[in-house]
């Protein structure tokens, strides 16, 4: 607080002595200037990971700018290309961001522990229900992968090696994203909001891939038209995003059910849930792990006794035990699944 008030102040002083405050120093372009021109900024974690924070990746018209978590290696320009994880959050597609998950108490600690072992680890923001209705989620998502593609020599990625993380919706969202590689309904917009008129009526969507190599996910949602039918406090957060009860638009539930989309080409996964959660039944992963065994793709699943929904037991050591769990079980799912043969 102390901190916070010595800052206050100095900002309501005006300039530092001695600083240059004169117009003659303010540049002014002879066009109107779009970019962010705001300095680049970092924070520095064990093992070599430099988090780059707010780095936009879209930029639509009418909307706040997309932007991610980036955690980078300090040594990428001198060593090869890494895989790359992207984390998507829950919070029933209306709340949430980058930067948290279930009971983890410093999530970004935890983002920058997993890239030290050899990943580069990005955590997106997406459009929440409030802002945009289905599919503006998912495009978000694609988008974010495409942009990370399209920089991965900037970032040290291997874009072959390329997976998916996400917990509660953000599993729903990766588990979607994974399971409609090229499908055009959910292909991003061109990005438009920093350019003029004419750049923006000219510019295409990026074309590069947004296949991915694996997902893990974590007590997702994967059929939004069952979910009525079983047990799960999340039912009443489908009407808001996708704008409608999934009964009175069973077209678009099903669209925007992973579900439906698993074939030939879906990645191997990785489903974990808790057996005892009340707001998004443990059914779902059963039933996503059907489709895929089915279609005769790699799946794992991990249903952990107990254990409620963000893995939340019934005492702090069990939920910090079922975490952990989960957690080594995805990190090994991803060294599997990224290991070049």
């Amino acid at each position: 607080m102390r901190a916070l008030m010595i800052l206050g102040a100095l900002a309501l002083a005006g300039p530092a002595q001695g600083q240059d405050s004169s117009l003659d120093k303010v540049a002014v372009s002879a066009v109107s200037v779009r970019e962010d021109r705001f300095p680049e900024v970092a924070a520095r974690y064990p093992g070599g990971i430099v988090a780059r924070p707010r780095v936009e990746f879209a930029n639509y018209v009418g909307f706040r700018p997309l932007q991610l978590d980036l955690y980078l290696h300090e040594d990428r320009s001198r060593s090869k290309p890494r895989p790359l994880i992207l984390w998507v959050h829950g919070g029933g597609w209306s709340r949430g961001d980058a930067r948290g998950s279930g009971a983890f108490a410093d999530f970004p600690a935890v983002l920058a522990m997993v890239a030290a072992r050899g990943y580069v680890v990005a955590s997106v923001d997406y459009r929440l229900s409030g802002e945009a209705r289905f599919p503006a989620q998912i495009q978000d998502v694609k988008a974010a992968i495409r942009y990370l593609r399209d920089k991965a020599g900037d970032y040290g990625i291997d874009p072959d090696r390329v997976v998916l993380w996400g917990g509660s919706a953000g599993g729903h969202l990766a588990g979607l994203a994974a399971t409609t590689c090229g499908v055009a309904a959910f292909d991003p917009p061109a990005s438009t909001g920093r350019m003029g008129r004419a750049a923006a009526q000219a510019a295409k969507p990026l074309a590069v891939s947004d296949c991915v190599q694996g997902a893990a996910l974590w007590y997702g949602i994967y059929d939004l038209a069952a979910l009525g039918e079983q047990a799960g406090s999340a039912l009443g957060n489908i009407a808001p995003l996708l704008g409608c009860e999934p009964a009175a638009c069973a077209d678009k539930a099903e669209a925007a059910s992973p579900v439906r989309h698993v074939g030939p080409q879906t990645p191997p996964m990785l489903l974990i849930h808790g057996t005892a959660d009340e707001e998004v039944a443990f059914h779902q992963t059963e039933e996503m792990a059907t489709a895929l065994k089915t279609a005769g793709r790699p799946v794992e699943t991990l249903l952990i006794p107990e254990m409620g929904h963000g893995l939340i037991g019934k005492t702090p050591a069990a939920t910090r035990a079922a975490n952990l769990q989960a957690l080594e079980r995805t990190l090994d799912f991803f060294a599997r699944v990224t290991t070049r043969r």
